[in-house]
């Protein structure tokens, strides 16, 4: 595929390597110094999921193994 480039065209795309890489250097080095409390996966679930519905006796309607199809385990 490089021979198909030109020389501008190879010296603009390792021109855009480079800021790139450097870029995400900063943001490792920033990770670093800066850990976020919130790290790997999230899961989000809507305020109307039927997941937070309660019974009568205001117990989740999804517990235990129920939710082992929802949650990830580790």
């Amino acid at each position: 595929m490089s021979d198909d480039l030109t020389k501008e065209q190879r010296e603009e795309l390792e021109k855009l390597q480079k800021e790139i890489i450097d870029e995400a250097k900063k943001v490792v080095e920033d990770y670093v110094d800066n850990p976020s409390e919130i790290s790997g996966s999230t899961l989000n679930i809507h305020q109307n999921s039927p997941f937070l519905d309660s019974d009568e006796n205001n117990e989740p309607l999804f517990s235990g193994s129920r939710w082992t199809k929802i949650i990830k385990s580790k």
